[in-house]
């Protein structure tokens, strides 16, 4: 069984590659810029997706830290939250008018 996540972060002193990097590690973890149902895209460094039922958000946000540092990104705000509910209003997925393409 698997539950949906939500993660916003910031990175400090970063560059595009640097952002590039961040979310290459968290969509190979199962969290996307798009939400779950891969319908709309989200806010800038905001990603969702499913994670195991026995996770935990602390559990979700020190897996990240770690990672993210291994990478040698340096992660200055983080939040991660457990989603038993979500509404989206944004750029549709294949919208002509995203500022996602």
């Amino acid at each position: 069984m698997s539950k949906a996540a939500f993660l916003s972060f910031d990175l400090q002193s970063a560059s595009g590659n640097d952002y590039a990097t961040a979310y290459d590690i968290l969509r190979r973890a199962g969290l996307t810029i798009t939400t779950p149902t891969f319908s709309h895209y989200l806010p800038n460094t905001v990603v969702m997706g499913t994670i195991a039922d026995n996770w935990t958000a602390p559990m979700l946000r020190d897996a990240v830290i770690r990672t993210f540092r291994a990478a040698g990104l340096n992660v200055t705000n983080l939040i991660c939250g457990i989603v038993i509910d979500w509404a989206v209003l944004g750029d549709p997925v294949g919208s002509e008018t995203s500022a996602h393409q």
